[in-house]
């Protein structure tokens, strides 16, 4: 009876624990804002797209604005029609000097660039590679620059959904009926007196 309390006591243990991965491994987890860039500079995104890419950096999304340096393991990487083709290499903007905005745009998050430029082409980030330019609007704004060629560009991740929360409620109301079965299912020890 013991072996078998001690059994489902540890399995209770490992299934709340397990409920608990998915909330270390979502903060540890890269933030990805794709991509897309039209050709009209209207402050909109539509079609015909000219490029895309992605924008990504270790750690959950979080509104507010951040230097870039301080966004772990950031990475760039964009791709245009032409085989025109960006990556964070090809900086040429003191990253020291980026800022990086993320605001909550519906039931996603937009990200801009802004900060205090210094790059080749005047922008708030600058991408220069075999002489193609890339230049993002300055002070958090939503147009870029590609060579001669003005257009208009959004980066976006979805909000991370409750669900790893749910997982660990779940799990911990299973553990609880798990200990009450256990509990309820040892032999009551009615102690003997010492008379």
């Amino acid at each position: 009876m013991k072996k078998r309390s001690a059994q489902l006591a540890a399995l209770g243990a490992s299934v709340a624990a397990a409920a608990l991965l998915p909330l270390h491994a979502t903060s540890a987890q890269a933030a990805v804002f794709n991509f897309q860039f039209d050709t009209t500079p209207d402050g909109t995104v539509t079609p015909p797209i000219a490029g895309v890419g992605t924008f990504s950096f270790d750690g959950p999304p979080v509104a507010g604005t951040f230097s870039l340096t301080s966004l772990p393991n950031y990475d760039f990487e964009f791709f245009f029609a032409g085989g025109t083709t960006f990556t964070t290499a090809d900086i040429t903007t003191p990253v020291a000097n980026v800022e990086v905005a993320i605001s909550l745009l519906g039931s996603d998050f937009s990200v801009n660039f802004g900060g205090s430029g210094g790059g080749e082409g005047s922008g708030s980030i600058d991408f220069n590679n075999g002489g193609n330019e890339l230049s993002f609007q300055p002070d958090f704004g939503s147009l870029y620059r590609l060579n001669e060629s003005i257009g208009t560009y959004q980066g976006i991740t979805p909000v991370p959904g409750p669900l790893p929360l749910l997982g660990a409620g779940a799990a911990f109301g299973w553990s609880r009926k798990i200990r009450k079965r256990i509990k309820s299912s040892r032999p009551e020890v009615i102690p003997t007196s010492t008379v």
